[in-house]
């Protein structure tokens, strides 16, 4: 039989940045072509309502509870580097080095037409922007050279 080996944390979390990607961008880009910006923007929508409906699901549904699960995905499957902290009325998710933006960066590097930045409009207005108002709540984002900030409060 056949050793499998073992491959390193850091390696696993690109790995899952590649695949997330891959699906993500290769689904959006069939319904785009198929159905055009309208059924894009449906499918795009149909997908926050999915993560909204799961929060809700599982009891999600203040903003800290929301910005902690969101910031363990971040760190643990894509490896961002990530903090989450709280002020008066708000939590804040700083990410630091955004590994889905890296992995934006890394697709680009290669000659694919993905961009960081659209990267960063897809992933705050085309989604968590829709999550955030399904819960019933606000979401602010700053932009960073390497990830964002974003402040979420109650509405």
């Amino acid at each position: 039989m056949t050793d499998i080996p073992d491959i390193p944390l850091e390696q696993i979390q690109q790995r899952v940045v590649a695949m997330w990607m891959g699906s993500f961008y290769g689904s959006s880009g069939y319904v785009a072509r198929k159905l055009g910006k309208k059924g894009l923007r449906e499918f795009q929508d149909q997908g926050a309502h999915q993560v909204a409906a799961t929060f809700k699901q599982l009891g999600l549904a203040e903003p800290r509870d929301v910005a902690l699960a969101m910031a363990t995905n971040d760190k643990n499957l894509f490896g961002s580097i990530i903090e989450v902290s709280e002020e008066e009325g708000a939590v804040e998710i700083k990410r630091i080095r955004c590994g889905l933006m890296e992995g934006a960066k890394s697709f680009a590097r290669i000659g694919a037409s993905l961009m960081a930045k659209e990267h960063c409009k897809t992933c705050v207005e085309g989604h968590w922007k829709k999550v955030f108002s399904d819960l019933k709540l606000n979401l602010e984002v700053e932009h960073t050279d390497d990830g964002c900030i974003m402040k979420i409060t109650r509405q």
